[in-house]
């Protein structure tokens, strides 16, 4: 009897042992690598593309290409037990690497609800479900949190914003935008909200014409202030946001515009300079 104790001892150890094993993870996102390391699978993480730099660590882990072009020759020497990636631009690579036999997950959200269903699967696929509903519990407190401040404002006292994507062409953000449901949700009125696409360039006379508030610039304007370099501009000087000195490019461009877990956190920036 006690060699038979002993024996399924050794057996259920030995499980353990396999069930505890790291899985082997490449992600060749920035986004999906923030959702990885937010999930606390950073040391799962055997490669990333050189596009990865958040949190700070895993700039330092093997690099498996870059975004647009991921190294299959070399993800296939790393064998992974799962590809984390994204779609559009990586479309065509993941085809190709689901089509060698390997394990591609996919995550491209449009909104907060789809980016919530990513980190779910991901958490599953991963072995990390309670870890996956614990960040979407945080993500979400912390966006109600500015909700129920925002609902205490007047939906006409609320400021309207211009959010610039890009200055030359004029690139800015329409509805199925994330930024465009950030501003909506920090409290703010998207000026370009008509805009034909999620991202597409914009009239700079009608953005002078709707005359915003509040500008927030993806980007950083180098070399002076933000609101004088717009200033400029033929006719901008004439924009509340601009005269006002309500013109800021001090958020983190990554985290605004990466769908991972600081997606929150860009909300909470956001509404605190709306209402400065």
């Amino acid at each position: 009897m006690r060699k038979i104790i002993i024996i399924a001892f050794m057996f259920f150890s030995i499980c353990q042992r396999l069930d505890a094993r790291q899985m082997r993870i490449i992600s060749i996102a920035p986004a999906t690598t923030e959702i990885a390391c937010a999930l606390g699978l950073e040391d799962d993480l055997v490669a990333v593309s050189t596009y990865c730099d958040y949190p700070p660590e895993v700039k330092n882990k093997e690099k498996a290409g870059s975004f647009s072009e991921p190294n299959i020759e070399k993800i296939l020497v790393l064998k992974p037990d799962i590809i984390l990636a994204t779609g559009l631009e990586q479309a065509q690579a993941v085809g190709k690497l689901k089509a060698l036999g390997l394990r591609v997950m996919v995550s491209d959200p449009k909104n907060f609800p789809e980016l919530y269903d990513s980190i779910l699967a991901i958490g599953k696929a991963c072995g990390k479900d309670n870890e996956a509903a614990s960040l979407i519990n945080k993500m979400k407190k912390t966006i109600a949190a500015v909700s129920a401040k925002v609902a205490l404002i007047a939906p006409d006292k609320r400021p309207k914003v211009y959010f610039e994507i890009w200055h030359d062409p004029i690139m800015t953000a329409g509805k199925g935008s994330f930024i465009d449901e950030m501003i909506t949700i920090a409290g703010g009125v998207n000026i370009t909200s008509d805009a034909p696409r999620p991202f597409s360039q914009f009239s700079p006379e009608l953005i002078v014409k709707r005359d915003p508030d509040v500008i927030i610039l993806g980007y950083m304007v180098k070399g002076e202030g933000a609101a004088e370099s717009l200033s400029k501009r033929f006719g901008w000087d004439k924009i509340r946001a601009i005269k006002q000195n309500r013109v800021y490019d001090d958020i983190e461009t990554d985290m605004l515009f990466r769908p991972g877990p600081r997606l929150a956190d860009a909300v909470v920036h956001l509404n605190e300079r709306f209402y400065k």
